[in-house]
């Protein structure tokens, strides 16, 4: 596997913990899953662009 599809699945299955850990009703888990799901994958992308310039 590449690690961009681990990425994903780290981010994915911690977005589904904190979603069910920190929320009780089926809609504020599917909206905190999908904020921190995102925050999580996009966050990386943009850092590792930024980061790429530098040895």
């Amino acid at each position: 596997m590449d690690h961009f599809t681990l990425l994903v699945w780290h981010a994915l299955l911690v977005a589904v913990f904190f979603a069910f850990l920190w929320r009780s009703d089926a809609r504020g888990r599917k909206a905190l899953f999908l904020k921190t799901f995102l925050i999580m994958v996009v966050g990386a992308v943009v850092l590792g662009w930024l980061m790429f310039p530098f040895p």
